[in-house]
């Protein structure tokens, strides 16, 4: 029986709404989502994903997202965690980031430079803001009624990416294992139990 399987007996058996492996072992290797050459994106729909997650979390004085491998994160995870009208909102997004590149630079999103893919990216977050507003803008989604804007649930699948992962949760922020340590505590009989994991 493979583990996938094993979790969703545990769920089954325990009514536990969610069971998340990596939660069970800290930073331990997990399998892979759907990788990335069965996930069904075209080489240029990899490369700008790629190119989006390192946008919206670049490098600077900190790792950046392709240091925490979010963009293969990413991809498996929509593939395996969004319902299909979702998954056809992400592959509509991708089309209309690399439609208004073309449009605005002449060329794809992945090949623009920096500071084309900051202002480009910043004007679709504003939208994306504006839109689940209910306000008006270049994107319409018609299609996907009841849907936030693309970007809100590109945003937050990168920004998921990057701070579950053991780069994000070591070296931008400050990580301490849980339980912890062990604590020898004297146990007399008729103590009452801690609610803490050592007591103060």
């Amino acid at each position: 029986m493979d583990r996938r399987t094993l979790l969703k007996l545990i769920a089954a058996s325990t009514g536990a709404g969610l069971v998340n492996a990596p939660a069970l072992a800290v930073w331990q290797e997990q399998p892979a989502l759907v990788p990335v050459s069965k996930a069904g994106f075209d080489d240029a729909t990899v490369a700008l994903i790629t190119e989006l997650c390192e946008t919206v979390i670049p490098r600077t004085d900190t790792p950046g997202a392709k240091d925490a491998g979010v963009p293969p994160f990413f991809i498996g995870m929509i593939r395996e965690c969004y319902d299909e009208q979702q998954q056809q909102l992400f592959e509509a997004g991708f089309a209309d980031i690399e439609a208004r590149s073309k449009t605005l630079y002449g060329k794809p999103f992945a090949t623009l430079g920096t500071t084309q893919k900051n202002d480009l990216i910043t004007a679709i977050d504003a939208e994306a803001i504006a839109f689940n507003k209910g306000e008006s803008g270049q994107w319409k989604g018609e299609q996907f009624t009841g849907q936030p804007h693309y970007f809100t649930l590109m945003k937050q699948l990168i920004i998921f990416g990057f701070f579950s992962s053991k780069v994000g949760g070591t070296k931008v922020l400050r990580h301490a294992d849980v339980p912890g340590g062990y604590y020898d505590i004297p146990y007399n009989k008729g103590d009452k139990a801690w609610t803490t994991v050592w007591p103060w």
